[in-house]
């Protein structure tokens, strides 16, 4: 598995994961589609005692934050928050076992397997997850305001509209529980860089969070 850790790119192997998660016994959560990582600082700092863990495609825009968080504690660093470069069609043999997945305001073909949805994504996730884990959903409702390639002809989805969605999530293992939009405080307690650039750019930002479990 390769940990980004500032500008370098180290090999993880499941020994390591092992030692690594051994010092926080809160469990592991992943955020799919990290970005720049932003989300995972955020949750670390409130979450001491977890391994949050960042995972992207694209390792660039997480070097930035994955060097803050290898800092030493004394001078901001989060040790309890990881960075991990693949693509979510791809995860790494080593992340195993996780409690909680995140997947925030994704975009591109990570966009397209959620809404979609694809069955073969999802059931890939859920294979590396522990039986009950919790996941937080939230999908940019203006990806259909006009639509964007990636969502296609799919209908904006909305609190009362989720029933075959959730259909589908639940032959992958994933259990839809609820399904309501963010108000402001909500979206800013996601803490990411792309809701705080998108709130910017708009009188109002529409946000649906989906929550549930996964039990693969």
């Amino acid at each position: 598995m390769r940990q980004v850790v500032g500008k370098s790119t180290i090999d993880l192997d499941a020994v390591g994961l092992a030692a690594l998660r051994a010092r926080f016994p809160d469990g592991m959560l992943v955020d799919l589609g990290t970005g720049d990582g932003k989300h995972v600082l955020a949750v670390a700092r409130r979450r001491p005692d977890a391994l949050i863990v960042g995972l992207d495609a694209g390792p660039a825009a997480m070097r930035k934050t994955a060097a803050r968080a290898a800092a030493k504690p004394a001078k901001g660093g989060v040790p309890n928050a990881a960075f991990v470069w693949a693509a979510v069609e791809d995860l790494p043999a080593e992340l195993t076992d996780v409690t909680e997945v995140h997947c925030l305001m994704p975009w591109g073909s990570l966009l397209r397997a959620f809404v979609e949805p694809n069955e073969h994504v999802l059931r890939g996730v859920a294979g590396r997850c522990r039986p009950g884990a919790d996941f937080l959903l939230t999908l940019n409702l203006h990806a259909w305001r006009p639509p964007v390639p990636e969502v296609g002809d799919t209908a904006e989805p909305t609190p009362d509209s989720i029933a075959e969605l959730a259909a589908t999530y639940a032959a992958a293992g994933w259990q839809l529980d609820s399904a309501d939009y963010l108000d402001a405080a909500g979206i800013a307690e996601l803490g990411t860089s792309w809701t705080k650039r998108l709130g910017s750019s708009r009188s109002e930002l529409d946000v649906l969070a989906l929550r549930g479990t996964i039990n693969g």
